[in-house]
């Protein structure tokens, strides 16, 4: 089917202000907000300044801007926002709509152009089955041309469902409406009664970039496709290495000893709950874990715990950690925790990136039941022993006196330590010789002034 589209019937608005500070005062006004401070994206940082100004005479109070984000930039960041005593938050660029609890947020969503008549035609002669279910998702960018797209749309295909997107932003069209909707990675969609997300082929405004990856990935539609280079893409996540890597390091989880759960985020909701839960599933299989917090992640903070034999990473779903491989151990997601040890999870060919849906209450919650049996390591080929009645090694709550003036947390990583070449400040009474206090060295670490060179320069 082939649709010809005039210009008329499409709604063209011209962008004055790319930064909406009209809008963001009426929010403020709204929400009647004392303290309010500015997230930007680091390549948006050097228009701040002007933007502050320009709001602070719009309402009349101080704004504050956060220099520097904790985790990511296009998630919300309550906790430096909170240093501040802030009581809302404006948020700008592309944003991956996790959700907050603490403070009220409003986003300034980016406006990238795009060719709607073109985009309207590529579809239509596309999907020229008017009566086919398909769910239409779209990158934030373009979420200011979705109304226009919609009204042309709607009427041709009577099982077309637009996605809206979990946030309160600049875009009023695209914001979500109705509580009772499925929300999946910040998109919200209500399916028609009797259907299931699988009855549904999903089209995506927009590349096949991260935001595209991690959609596909999470919601098992029969087939995606996505809008790039004036042409419209099937995408096919079985046809990638990326699943196939996924699986590997799951059998690294299997045979690691030591976990090491990151957590890369302090503001996205029940942060807190996925947490815990990974703590019980490796402790009922006997595996040591520890929790870290590192800020922004990256290889060389990590390489500072060899000890640890696998990450388990509590982070955006859209953090582009997973798919690098300059880490020196592996990377791992909650919900492949559940993989590797829940034997009630099946492995499918979605992956669930945002790990609120395998939470209690989560769209794709199972209950865990830890495997008995013992089974091969696929990696090393040894057995690996699953006997639930191995006395469980997380002792992280007593101190262990080992040898005098050493102190072991039970024995969390104490047999490491106890093998490494270098082991830090130690106190050696009685094994080196009393001998005088001396005159140290001086100068600068490159040339101290004891040095042969720093003596002859010092006496020419």
């Amino acid at each position: 089917m082939s649709v010809k589209i005039t210009e008329h019937k499409i709604n063209v608005t011209t962008v004055d202000d790319p930064y909406e500070v009209e809008k963001c005062g009426k929010w403020i006004d709204a929400y009647n907000l004392n303290k309010v401070c500015l997230q930007f994206p680091d390549n948006l940082l050097p228009d701040s300044v002007q933007i502050a100004l320009r709001l602070e005479n719009r309402i009349n109070k101080k704004v504050y801007i956060l220099g520097d984000t904790s985790c990511g930039t296009c998630c919300v960041d309550e906790i430096s926002a909170q240093h501040m005593n802030a009581d809302g938050i404006i948020h700008f660029g592309h944003a991956c709509l996790n959700p907050t609890t603490r403070l009220s947020v409003f986003h300034v969503l980016p406006k990238t152009e795009i060719n709607m008549i073109e985009v309207i035609d590529k579809f239509t002669s596309h999907f020229q089955d008017t009566c086919k279910r398909i769910l239409f998702f779209y990158n934030v960018a373009y979420a200011h041309k979705i109304e226009g797209i919609y009204e042309v749309l709607s009427p041709l295909y009577k099982n077309l469902i637009f996605s809206s997107l979990n946030c309160t932003s600049n875009v009023e069209f695209t914001d979500v409406k109705d509580n009772m909707s499925t929300i999946i990675l910040g998109r919200s969609f209500k399916l028609e009664k009797g259907y299931k997300i699988e009855d549904y082929e999903a089209f995506f405004l927009g590349s096949g970039d991260k935001t595209f990856t991690t959609l596909e990935i999470t919601i098992p539609a029969k087939k995606w496709y996505y809008f790039e280079n004036s042409s419209i893409t099937e995408y096919q996540a079985l046809s990638t290495p990326w699943l196939k890597r996924r699986r590997f390091l799951i059998e690294k989880l299997k045979d690691a000893k030591v976990v090491g759960i990151v957590v890369a985020t302090l503001g996205i909701k029940d942060y807190l709950k996925i947490l815990s839960m990974i703590k019980n599933i490796l402790k009922q299989k006997n595996k040591k874990s520890y929790i870290l917090s590192v800020g922004k992640v990256n290889p060389m903070k990590l390489a500072n715990f060899p000890e640890i034999d696998v990450f388990v990473m509590i982070t955006c779903p859209e953090n582009e950690v997973f798919d690098s491989r300059e880490f020196l151990k592996p990377i791992l997601l909650p919900y492949e925790v559940e993989l590797a040890f829940n034997s009630s999870r099946e492995l499918h060919t979605e992956y669930y990136m945002d790990f609120r849906q395998i939470l209690p209450g989560g769209l794709s919650y199972v209950d865990f039941k830890a495997s008995t049996n013992s089974d091969i390591s696929l990696i090393t080929g040894k057995l690996r022993d699953c006997d639930e009645n191995l006395p469980c090694t997380d002792k992280m709550n007593a101190l262990a006196i080992k040898d005098s003036g050493v102190v072991a947390i039970g024995k969390a990583g104490a047999e490491f330590l106890q093998n490494r070449a270098w082991k830090g400040l130690e106190q050696r009474l009685g094994e080196d010789t009393v001998h005088s206090a001396v005159i140290g060295r001086s100068g600068l670490p490159s040339s101290y002034d004891s040095e042969p060179l720093s003596i002859r320069t010092n006496n020419n």
